[in-house]
């Protein structure tokens, strides 16, 4: 029988296999603050954990690392938060460098531990990032992927009047072209073959390249000049060879989609070229804060990518659509405030 902390939580059992289950909520340890999810955003990891191919989530898990909640413990009792999902050891040598997102033994809420689908996370007070008054929560929950794109954009330097390439319309794309049209980008040409991602490119403000010869194409957009940064967001080895060839002599190329295996990459254009190329993991602290200010200043820029508000109940028809391609960004309302 369960008792009036209970709080349903969306399990995922096995592969492909959700539960709905009473669970009571959890209580912080000393030193943490219990957060109350309202809004989980569904993302492309969230779909690899569904279908079994994450290398590291193990079942049963509660998804959920793009949080936004309100503080429920502690000196910021009520108010509304993001939650960095990042869990790092303290330990290993990124650590004492000040780099704890590309720990060696990074981990997540939502991947290594249950996250937000169970309604309640506890954390360490300074992951918590306090929403800009004004700011609906429910854009917000956008805080953590969009961080993403601060941090490859400001590694990339992008600034103003860069010719800009994206290679993906998918979530993480898209948030990329945003970003660098409000890092002062004049030019942002999007890679994508899919119609539907093309069409949503369109609907955000963006133009998209002949996907049947994006190299051409985008010599003829620029006047020969080609792109000054190319950002990778699809990760498939067509991309990854194109994107020396998308480039500028001296351009640099941003990779932000994760690669399951090694690809080809022509290094000989790299080093020809004098290339710059930079990895990006995923974000630091005070790229959360400047997403959450971005959010704040221009929230209608960014609310077409919320394609639905679902309730936990329409979480897996979502995951279905997701997979389909089928919209951009799903945010799932736990009801927990």
């Amino acid at each position: 029988m369960s008792g009036p902390t209970d709080r349903p939580a969306l399990v995922l059992v096995a592969p492909d296999r959700f539960a709905i289950e009473l669970r009571p909520l959890v209580e912080p340890a000393a030193g943490e603050v219990a957060v109350d999810v309202g809004w989980v955003g569904l993302c492309g990891t969230d779909l690899h954990i569904v279908e079994g191919s994450h290398p590291r989530a193990s079942f049963p898990l509660v998804l959920g690392h793009e949080l936004v909640g309100r503080v429920r413990t502690g000196p910021s009792s009520d108010r509304p938060v993001v939650v960095d999902p990042l869990i790092a050891c303290g330990r290993c040598a990124a650590c004492a460098l000040g780099a704890r997102h590309v720990c060696a033994n990074l981990r997540l809420i939502g991947i290594d531990r249950d996250g937000g689908l169970g309604g309640r996370v506890v954390v360490d007070p300074e992951r918590l990032h306090t929403v800009p008054d004004g700011l609906d929560p429910v854009m917000a929950a956008l805080a953590e992927p969009l961080a993403v794109a601060v941090h490859a954009t400001r590694r990339a330097a992008v600034g103003r009047d860069d010719r800009v390439v994206v290679m993906g319309a998918g979530p993480i794309g898209l948030l990329l072209a945003l970003a660098a049209r409000r890092a002062g980008a004049a030019t942002i040409l999007i890679g994508e073959p899919a119609p539907a991602r093309r069409a949503i490119a369109a609907a955000v403000g963006f133009e998209t390249l002949d996907i049947e010869d994006p190299v051409t194409d985008l010599a003829r957009r620029t006047d020969g000049w080609l792109a000054d940064v190319a950002f990778d967001a699809a990760a498939v080895p067509a991309v990854a060879a194109l994107l020396p060839r998308l480039v500028r002599p001296a351009g640099r190329i941003g990779l932000v989609g994760t690669y399951g295996r090694p690809v080809e990459l022509d290094l000989q254009a790299v080093l020809f070229r004098e290339l710059t190329i930079v990895g990006n993991r995923v974000y630091e602290p005070a790229d959360i804060d400047a997403a959450l200010a971005i959010l704040a200043d221009d929230p209608t820029a960014f609310r077409p990518l919320i394609t639905e508000v679902v309730t936990i109940d329409g979480a897996p028809a979502a995951f279905d659509r997701l997979r389909a391609g089928d919209g951009v960004k799903f945010l799932v309302s736990t009801g927990a405030f």
